[in-house]
């Protein structure tokens, strides 16, 4: 990825092992920024990532370095449109790792895919869309 067209971004690439949504939300957790200051945004995006009760797999994981002093974040996108950051140091120490939770907009979510030279899905692009329209991905 050039850095240079996305300076928010170090790299980007694909993260090469499977995670479970479920198995992240029920045996990983949240971190205290998540519990504390995100509390109605995660209510409501597990909400509306759920797809016949259970939370909708995970469509992509890229793991992007943003230069964060916590380090490397993976970008959990949902086929739903959802984009759990996940921690990934406390994450493969079995801490609670998921950072926040993102309404994704498309071009948030379309940069990552054109990262790893991947086609952006229609239906995740579709339901970025309607979370733009129902005001759910202001902030």
């Amino acid at each position: 990825m050039n850095t240079e067209e996305n300076p928010n971004f170090n790299s980007v690439e694909l993260f090469d092992e499977e995670i479970d949504t479920n198995i992240l939300l029920k045996n990983y957790g949240f971190t205290e920024h998540a519990r504390n200051d995100r509390t109605e945004r995660v209510d409501k995006a597990l909400e509306l990532n759920k797809t016949d009760g259970r939370q909708a797999p995970f469509d992509r994981i890229f793991r992007v370095d943003k230069g964060h002093p916590d380090g490397v974040e993976l970008h959990c996108v949902t086929k739903n449109g959802i984009i759990f950051i996940v921690n990934e140091e406390k994450f493969r120490n079995w801490e609670g790792c998921i950072v926040t939770v993102l309404f994704a907009r498309v071009n948030q979510t379309e940069r990552l895919y054109d990262a790893v030279n991947i086609k952006f899905p229609e239906p995740i692009r579709q339901k970025c869309k309607e979370w733009k329209k129902r005001g759910l991905n202001r902030n």
